[in-house]
């Protein structure tokens, strides 16, 4: 049985050998697995915005020459915008981020026995690319449609299919079905403990949060994923040896 500790110290002692490249690996698998961000409308003092102000300086609304056509053609042009860019970011995350997050696996866990090069952070557009984009693709559609049953079913299910891009980034041609099979059966039984293992990276990620992403950058990005490298290969092993098939 794995054991958090240890894990959690011998990714440290990656670190010291492999550190540049190591937190450069970590910021691209944080930028593309952190938190959305946030867009927000600024006005200025010349515009207004709200319907007090607009009243307040004799603004036509109905009944006083309003012009509704103008107001539906412009709502009917932005959500024709809106629909663009969604399915552009829906294409840019299954073709270009996806298999890179699979690259930024095959990095950490290399890195795990040997020192990692950053050329493999780009193996996801190599062999198997059109496997790696299906399997990815249906792994995160499963995990958002089980979302939607509540919070909980999606967590749950987003722990089972945890291990698919690191078992893609060993095999890139393996199927997708067994792809699911595998990181259901090698999470069997480990989804909690995997749970308190990103839990207990909470008081580094506050920290990264405070100093603005600085410490993150440089130090948490690095040491967390190259533990969640060993956390993979430390329940493959527990794994392999009870079904005593060799992956």
């Amino acid at each position: 049985m794995w054991n958090r500790s240890a894990i959690k110290e011998k990714a440290k002692g990656r670190i010291s050998v492999n550190y540049w490249k190591m937190v450069v690996a970590g910021l691209v698998a944080a930028f593309f697995t952190g938190s959305s961000p946030s867009f927000n409308i600024n006005y200025n003092n010349n515009e207004f915005d709200s319907f007090g102000d607009a009243v307040a300086h004799n603004i036509p609304f109905v009944g006083d020459g309003f012009d509704f056509g103008m107001l539906m053609g412009l709502g009917a042009m932005l959500v024709g915008v809106a629909i663009v860019v969604a399915i552009a970011a829906i294409a840019l995350s299954v073709f270009v981020i996806n298999p890179l997050l699979v690259g930024t696996k095959r990095f950490f866990y290399i890195n795990i026995f040997n020192v990692a090069e950053l050329r493999e952070l780009g193996t996801g557009f190599e062999t198997g690319y059109r496997n790696k984009v299906k399997t990815m693709f249906l792994k995160d559609l499963y995990t958002f449609l089980w979302s939607l049953l509540f919070i909980v079913p999606g967590i749950i299910k987003a722990y089972e299919y945890r291990m698919i891009p690191y078992i893609l980034a060993e095999n890139p041609e393996i199927s997708t079905e067994e792809a699911f099979r595998m990181s259901h059966d090698m999470m069997m039984g480990n989804k909690w403990d995997a749970f308190v293992f990103d839990l207990s990276y909470i008081g580094w990620f506050i920290l990264s949060a405070i100093t603005f992403g600085i410490v993150g950058i440089f130090y948490v990005n690095p040491y967390y994923h190259q533990g969640c490298a060993m956390l993979y290969d430390a329940i493959k092993y527990d794994w392999n040896t009870k079904s005593e098939v060799e992956f």
